[in-house]
């Protein structure tokens, strides 16, 4: 048997004040994840360096060949063979030593030019950034690509803790996992700050994206499912507009604090803070309901009703307790060929609210009857209360089981055979395996677009502080945009939108040539901007699709694993960009056709805005095939 949770969350939210201050408590814990995910810019920041001459001049060269490299008229370099250094010859050459970035350049006598590596120290240039760790530890020039290598970790530690994180909140609650990957990454992000070398720092960011995934999708799983499906779609939506606000105060810490241990530090130790916010906020009652923890979301409901004012019934379990021994008489009756007018599904439903606190006198006369099956299923646990009552002293005629089954409040559906247990019951059916596919690719070529465009787009000049802040508050707009689309239209049309106008506005930027006039290459520029504002739109929405498509049981374990062709996503852009580097057309014109592919696989997705939360497979399956009860 099952409780309506819809039409309970949706009597909790006559008054918003528990769903506000989750809404903003939940935003400042989805803030904190992008200080982790772009802290790095600043982290492992490189304004530029150079060889040190006066290392340079200091060493011997006694008993060294050199050999000269010269440039040619298209600025490469071919070697003439090498040449004794001298003592002579060093004294020549040390008075025109010119140094460059990863190399130092030497001119003899007679004018040839000699290149060599700065095998020694190097300056750098610390106008923008005081101390960061690749200034620490040398990751310029042949080891710069270790600074990048670390990025990529922290990205592939962030798509396997999507993967693995959430399936554990799917068993033991959204609540306990976000407060133990808290503290666990608490740990981890303040020993960053105390790294002895590149190798720890890598291995310590690996564990620190790990987690960090898993507290981002646990965060906004829990907020999807406080909402009735009446109130869902705007504070959903702007929930991203956190994100947004963390990149804007990330840049504002790298400015305030330009020790990268320091920031560091900063960016971590605020989680205790995030603890305590968790702290506050009961577990999801979906959950609870969904995993027949029926005393607990009792509990939950109480703490919900009291915190905003208004009455709520005090015993939850009292209630399903009724509708479980109804619904127990009747499946006696119908075996022994009795009749019972008014006991059809659609009998199941009626207008009573669940939160008036009334009861009518069959109720009553029931529930007095109760009592004594109450008492002796005390000690029984959460999962197993149902079965701990004894139905044999419990006898009411047919006449007062038809009055009780007419004042039912509730909308009691048959339990499913199989109770939901892991992610692989979306294999169970093909119109479920049909939404999962294309939910894992809508997420996939959403971040590869989304990071793809964004590393293709030229890298801007000035205050790198400033620039964040400002790709950081462009956002919002997009969010906003995409609220009121969603709004208006649904989540079907809005998607199908972004994504459409995302490809289009990238495939024919890339057919302007770079021999344009200045008025089209400003036109250029501002067709890929719409683009990312696009499938920034596309990204949040399909967010909240998601959520409203997989069922409670294993909600969050499904959006894990979207996440993880969201992070292979972001993982696979950059490489794209680079291999494609000899046609620079060609990635914007990929990342431009596989939206448009996206648009066309969201036709095969239902609707479901103001759609209740399904809470099994069957009901993911009857999306869009019935109609099912829609709030208004």
């Amino acid at each position: 048997m099952a409780v309506d949770v819809d039409n309970i969350q949706q009597k909790l939210a006559s008054k918003f004040r528990f769903q506000i201050f989750a809404f903003i408590c939940l935003g400042i814990i989805y803030s904190r994840g992008s200080w982790n995910t772009f802290g790095v810019l600043f982290l492992a920041a490189n304004a530029g360096q150079s060889c040190d001459d006066d290392k340079a001049s200091a060493t011997s060269y006694s008993h060294q060949t050199r050999t000269p490299v010269l440039k040619n008229n298209d600025g490469m370099n071919f070697s003439t063979g090498t040449i004794p250094a001298s003592d002579k010859v060093l004294e020549k050459k040390t008075s025109l030593i010119h140094s460059k970035e990863c190399e130092t350049h030497f001119t003899t006598e007679n004018g040839t030019n000699i290149t060599e590596p700065c095998l020694h120290e190097w300056i750098y240039h610390r106008s923008q950034y005081k101390s960061t760790n690749v200034s620490e530890w040398n990751l310029v020039c042949v080891g710069a690509y270790l600074s990048e290598l670390s990025t990529t970790l922290y990205m592939v530690g962030s798509m396997f803790g999507a993967l693995l994180i959430t399936p554990l909140s799917d068993k033991f609650g959204r609540r306990p996992i976000l407060l133990a990957c808290l503290f666990i990454q608490t740990a981890f992000g303040s020993t960053v700050a105390w790294a002895p070398n590149y190798k720890f720092f890598t291995f310590l960011r690996f564990f620190t994206g790990f987690f960090n995934m898993g507290i981002s999708l646990c965060t906004f799983v829990m907020m999807v499912e406080i909402l009735p499906a009446k109130y869902r779609t705007v504070p959903c939506l702007a929930f991203h507009i956190y994100w947004a606000l963390g990149l804007m105060m990330t840049a504002l810490f790298g400015y305030l604090i330009q020790n990268w241990r320091y920031l560091q530090l900063a960016i971590s130790l605020p989680n205790i803070l995030c603890v305590l916010l968790v702290w506050l906020l009961p577990e999801s009652l979906p959950w609870l309901i969904s995993q027949n923890k029926l005393s607990k979301a009792q509990k939950v409901i109480e703490t919900i009703a009291h915190f905003n004012s208004i009455n709520a019934p005090n015993d939850l379990f009292v209630y399903e307790t009724t509708h479980i021994v109804g619904q127990n008489h009747e499946e006696n009756d119908r075996e022994n060929g009795i009749e019972i007018e008014g006991t059809s599904e659609d009998d199941y439903v009626t207008d009573e609210p669940f939160l008036s606190g009334s009861d009518e006198p069959a109720e009553e006369m029931h529930l007095l009857s109760m009592k004594s099956c109450n008492e002796n299923a005390e000690t029984a646990t959460d999962n197993d209360m149902p079965q701990a009552i004894s139905f044999q002293d419990i006898n009411p005629s047919s006449s007062q089981r038809s009055g009780m089954v007419e004042q039912r409040n509730t909308v009691i559906r048959p339990t499913e055979p199989k109770k939901l247990r892991n992610v692989f019951s979306l294999c169970c059916s093909s119109r479920i395996r049909t939404y999962s596919a294309i939910i894992f690719y809508l997420f996939f070529v959403s971040s590869l677009s989304y990071y793809g465009i964004t590393l293709s787009i030229p890298i801007l000049h000035g205050n790198a502080y400033f620039n964040l802040f400002l790709l950081g508050a462009v956002e919002i707009p997009a969010y906003l945009m995409c609220i009121i689309i969603s709004v208006r239209c649904g989540r079907k049309i809005c998607l199908l939108m972004f994504m459409l106008v995302c490809g289009f506005m990238n495939v024919v930027a890339m057919l302007i040539s770079e021999q344009a006039s200045s008025g089209m290459s400003v036109t250029k520029i501002v067709m890929v901007m719409a683009g990312k504002v696009a499938i920034t739109g596309g990204y949040s929405t399909v967010y909240l699709y998601a959520c409203e498509i997989f069922p409670t049981a294993i909600r969050n374990h499904s959006i894990g694993l979207s996440s993880f062709f969201e992070n292979l996503g972001s993982i696979t852009a950059p490489f794209v960009i680079y291999f494609a580097r000899s046609h620079q057309e060609l990635p914007m014109v990929l990342f431009g056709i596989l939206s448009v592919v996206g648009g066309v696989t969201v036709f095969a997705l239902p609707e479901t805005q103001r759609q209740a939360l399904p809470q099994t497979v069957t009901d993911s399956e009857t999306l869009g095939m019935v109609k099912r009860r829609r709030i208004v």
